[in-house]
């Protein structure tokens, strides 16, 4: 079964510190939702939750999501530096778009143009982050939130995955038919009369 996902990417660039500019963050990152592992950049590959279980959790308010209503996600656990969040849709497991909008916060968040996604400004730490997340105008499906988070520069765990949501549809109660039975007076009333002309002809032969 296919879920659309929320995908959380915490990028940094140096040990000491995470870049600011984390709208730079290239459009091949959003897709594979894995920091580069160049040297220049992480130098690491993903953490191996086999061996070392993500101490981060991605969660989502509620069961469901309504068109036109923001969604509040959150993202606990140790402090991390910086962070990448999108949706996608259910509908394909091939489908990487990312879908719906996000409502960034002064100081801490900023759209990422190359994502459709919310991405951290600067390199402080952070834990207990709250995002809201606007579902796109038509429903999309099951959805999930998928999260990678860097907690250092070579440290990083990705495909944290939250709850998932439904679509909130309004269900309709059918319609109730009622069946009115047909008229039958006049076919009775013949019925009648030739039975009494019966019985009187009974009496007169009598």
């Amino acid at each position: 079964m296919e879920y659309a996902l929320v995908v959380l990417v915490a990028c940094m660039v140096a040990t000491s510190r995470a870049l600011p500019q984390g709208a730079n963050i290239p459009a091949g990152a959003c897709i594979s939702m894995t920091p580069s592992p160049a040297a220049s950049n992480h130098g690491a590959v993903p953490q191996d939750k086999s061996v070392t279980p993500s101490p981060y959790s991605v969660k989502a308010d509620g069961m469901y999501y309504t068109t036109g209503q923001y969604v509040t996600v959150y993202i606990t656990g140790p402090a991390f530096k910086g962070f990448m969040i999108q949706a996608r849709s259910a509908s394909n497991a091939s489908n990487t778009d990312a879908l719906g909008t996000w409502m960034a916060t002064n100081g801490l968040t900023i759209i990422n143009p190359n994502c459709n996604a919310l991405v951290h400004m600067d390199n402080s730490d952070k834990t207990n982050l709250t995002l809201m997340w606007m579902p796109p105008a038509m429903d999309v499906g099951p959805i999930k939130f998928m999260a990678t988070v860097v907690q250092v520069r070579i440290t990083f765990w990705i495909q944290n995955l939250s709850n998932q949501l439904m679509p909130n549809v309004t269900m309709t109660t059918p319609a109730t038919t009622t069946l009115t039975p047909e008229t039958t007076t006049g076919a009775a009333s013949i019925s009648v009369s030739l039975l009494a002309l019966s019985v009187a002809a009974l009496k007169h032969l009598f």
